[in-house]
């Protein structure tokens, strides 16, 4: 066989390969095409822009080791950057060589990355499930494995972005019930796993404690928390370090005890909070839709069998 004619099969056995692992939007149904579009064309756009800022930090960095007459750490830093963007955990170790500015760039770099698809996946999650619900009571049963399957995808990703850490030195508490109190805006998720509790702002709203210039800690059963969030800002989407604390049950139910101005403050009525289950975790949902920043008290009860 002539060596164009064996180009010609190899391009035609690859083509034929993508587009079975990677089905044409026309072949989907057009309310899931048109959200997976508006999803691809968010995390496109925000992975870019951290990416050129990323990029922007590292060229100066290069270029001071260039002056410095520093070839291998120039050559890292060029190494470095040509790893932009960073989008999963197996990419985010830098280089071998790589100055510690440039080591700083890239995990603050990935910290954003990963806070920003996490939060973006946790808004398109219901977005897709709403949808797969729709497409199944049409009849439509392809299309809602389709949903089904992308919804699998972001979460999963979502965990493997997000995974708890535990901190050292540092025992936990077990307790058939605790209090969480913090001052929110906005929508906000508290997470509860068997390692501990964690705040994450899946969307832009204001990080708890942190609305309109406050610093304010977060009280489990009335301990003071700082809770450190893994990008800089006082804005989301973010994901918080955990905070040590075990039930004595997997299951659990959440109760609102207070909700007021001031911490201690008179009671108002607001949006209910909600709860769900993802995955292993226990997570209460705080909508907060109406103007202003409040305190909220939960308090987490353990459900006896």
């Amino acid at each position: 066989m002539k060596p164009f004619l064996i180009f010609a099969c190899c391009c035609l056995f690859v083509i034929r390969g993508w587009s079975q692992q990677n089905p044409p939007a026309e072949a989907l149904p057009a309310v899931l095409a048109f959200e997976l579009a508006e999803y691809r064309a968010k995390r496109e756009e925000g992975v870019k822009r951290l990416a050129e800022s990323a990029k922007a930090q590292l060229l100066a960095i290069q270029q001071a080791q260039m002056q410095a007459g520093n070839l291998e750490a120039t050559n890292a830093v060029t190494k470095a950057m040509a790893q932009l963007p960073i989008t999963s955990p197996e990419k985010a170790d830098p280089p071998a060589g790589v100055p510690t500015a440039a080591v700083s760039a890239l995990k603050d770099h990935a910290n954003k990355v990963f806070a920003g698809i996490s939060g973006l996946n946790a808004q398109f999650v219901p977005r897709l499930e709403k949808v797969k619900t729709e497409l199944l009571k049409s009849g439509d049963v392809a299309g809602a494995n389709a949903a089904d399957a992308k919804v699998r995808e972001l979460k999963e990703e979502a965990l493997k972005l997000t995974p708890p850490k535990t901190p050292a030195g540092r025992k936990p508490e077990a307790e058939e019930s605790f209090t969480v109190e913090a001052l929110i805006d906005g929508g906000t998720e508290l997470h509860i796993t068997k390692e501990g509790i964690y705040w994450m702002v899946p969307g832009g709203e204001a990080k708890p404690g942190l609305h309109e210039g406050s610093n304010e800690a977060t009280y489990v059963n009335g301990s003071r928390w700082k809770p450190k969030w893994r990008v800089k800002g006082d804005r989301g989407p973010d994901t918080s370090d955990v905070y040590l604390i075990t039930t004595t049950s997997p299951k659990l139910v959440v109760e609102t005890v207070n909700v007021s101005r001031e911490r201690f403050g008179k009671h108002e009525s607001r949006t209910p909070v909600a709860n769900s289950i993802k995955e292993d975790h226990f997570v209460v949902t705080i909508r907060d839709p109406e103007g202003g920043s409040r305190w909220y008290k939960l308090r987490i009860k353990a459900v006896k069998e």
